[in-house]
């Protein structure tokens, strides 16, 4: 029988919180079945079932919006599966947030999967803060299957001090960056776009959209609030407070990013595309999201195969993509967007059972992925290898959404009518084509330095978003930047990162 350490404070803090969550609306009820002592703190899971041959119900937590209904009944159709072949039934929630996700794990609340997608910081902060179990026994002895289809390299990224907290999911592990851009615009103005560019061609493009419509955004941003994908070949090395800043060579010398040469001259690129009218003018400040729907003509984003058809279905406009920086694997690339089993699991063993299973059955991963056939999906022929939305059903509204890449293995999974069939060999090609950052497994504990993280922090709010949106004069206002970051202690977190990196490296 196998201990698991709980958290004690979250015990007893659960004591005293109720998360109140609606099912795929944002939270759970809890385990059917009981906590039983590994959900009390300090005892014993007993995982499985119980001799008397009762079902454990496993509560797990996904990402992306779905319906109440849509959810339990996914469930039901997994638990069909589960109930005879490990012993388990599930409750599926969909659609909490980062402060439900943060209350649930500071409660206690009795959880056995849980996607940390939407947590600021991701793996680095569930492990920070103690929320996740140890793997590295659990796999070993209920979760071979799931290690006979993950690349060991990506594996890797999941350990903090040695320890497995996490599985990769079989998505795009490497990181490729470049731009989206409308591809009926595209073919009417007859630009050539090139499948890898930089960013003089992306200023051309954006000059000749502007010309012809002067009334749509040229470039808007990827996600409100003035989001946009990373734009440099960078390895954030966890927080970008101290990143290496070519992850293709070989330098482990940890830098200041907002202090690299190249930093300084992108803002001055995107300073003069704003004053030339080629950015959404509240870009930084926009509540919108999925802007290429709207009056957008190109964005940054990240690219990897299908990402052409994904957007598609996100925002009901073809696109056209171009590269500007080569695949490569950085550690957050390779462990982000996974499942952890929370602490406060009360059925480890079991929850590790299930994990594996949704790397290896194809009916369960199918349900949780795509849906319930028929209402959510149908085959497009025979051969069942392609599948769409059902006649008269919106797939922009169908009351489940994908969301294929924040589950374990999509590449089980039939794809959809649109892409090309051999989707997952070139997913997985991409994902083997890109180079390894030097750092590449490394984990960053910046508890030591957390008043100077949290400092810094305070700082780039101010400036960054602004910067590389071109909202702020760089001349003026990037050496205020760097020196404001300097006097909240971004040189001592440097230090200390680079002084972890090497203990890391030596070790490898």
């Amino acid at each position: 029988m196998m201990k698991f350490w709980k958290k004690g404070t979250a015990v007893m803090l659960a004591c005293l919180t109720a998360v109140s969550l609606a099912a795929c609306g944002g939270g759970s009820g809890g385990s059917a079945s009981g906590t039983g002592d590994g959900g009390s703190g300090g005892g014993e899971s007993t995982g499985g079932t119980t001799d008397n041959g009762e079902i454990v119900k496993l509560v797990v937590w996904g990402v992306g919006t779905a319906d109440t209904e849509d959810c339990n009944e996914v469930a039901a159709a997994v638990s069909e599966i589960t109930r005879e072949k490990i012993g388990v039934e599930i409750e599926l929630v969909r659609g909490q947030d980062a402060e439900q996700i943060n209350l649930a794990l500071s409660s206690g609340e009795a959880i056995d999967l849980l996607n940390y997608n939407n947590v600021n910081g991701q793996l680095a902060t569930i492990v920070r803060n103690s929320y996740a179990t140890g793997l590295d026994e659990l796999v070993e002895q209920y979760g071979q299957g799931a290690l006979e289809v993950i690349n060991p390299v990506d594996l890797d990224a999941c350990r903090f001090g040695g320890v497995l907290y996490a599985l990769p999911d079989m998505k795009d592990t490497s990181h490729s960056a470049g731009f989206s851009m409308r591809k009926d615009i595209v073919d009417e103005l007859g630009i050539t776009v090139p499948e890898m560019g930089t960013y003089d061609d992306m200023y051309e493009i954006l000059k000749k959209v502007h010309e012809a419509y002067p009334d749509m955004y040229p470039l808007v941003p990827t996600w409100a609030g003035g989001g946009m994908q990373e734009s440099f070949p960078i390895d954030p090395l966890g927080d970008n407070l101290g990143v290496l800043e070519n992850a293709f060579s070989d330098s482990t010398k940890v830098v200041n990013y907002y202090a690299m040469d190249s930093y300084r001259e992108f803002c001055e690129m995107m300073y003069k595309w704003n004053q030339e009218g080629l950015i959404m003018p509240d870009a930084t400040t926009t509540t919108e999201n999925n802007l290429l729907s709207g009056n957008g003509f190109a964005m940054f984003e990240n690219w990897k195969p299908g990402k052409e058809f994904e957007n598609y279905k996100s925002t009901g406009k073809e696109v056209v993509f171009m590269k500007v920086i080569e695949p490569y694997k950085y550690t957050d690339c390779s462990n982000g967007n996974s499942f952890i089993i929370p602490y406060s699991s009360p059925h480890p063993e079991k929850a590790m059972e299930l994990w594996n299973l949704m790397y290896t059955d194809a009916e369960v991963s199918n349900l949780l992925i795509n849906g319930i056939e028929g209402k959510h999906w149908v085959y497009t022929d025979d051969s069942k290898t392609t599948i769409t939305t059902p006649e008269g059903v919106d797939p922009n509204a169908s009351g489940y959404s994908s969301v294929d890449w924040s589950w374990p293995n999509q590449q089980l999974t039939p794809v959809w009518e649109g892409t090309d069939t051999d989707l997952w060999e070139q997913l997985n090609k991409f994902n083997n084509e890109g180079a390894a950052s030097p750092a590449h497994g490394f984990s960053w504990d910046s508890s030591s330095v957390m008043n100077q993280v949290t400092a810094c922090n305070n700082v780039i709010s101010s400036y960054h978003t602004a910067l590389r949106w071109g909202a702020m004069d760089p001349a003026e206002n990037l050496p205020k930047f760097i020196a404001e970051l300097e006097a909240a202690g971004i040189n001592e977190i440097i230090a200390e990162k680079q002084k972890q990196l090497d203990e890391f490296l030596a070790g490898k």
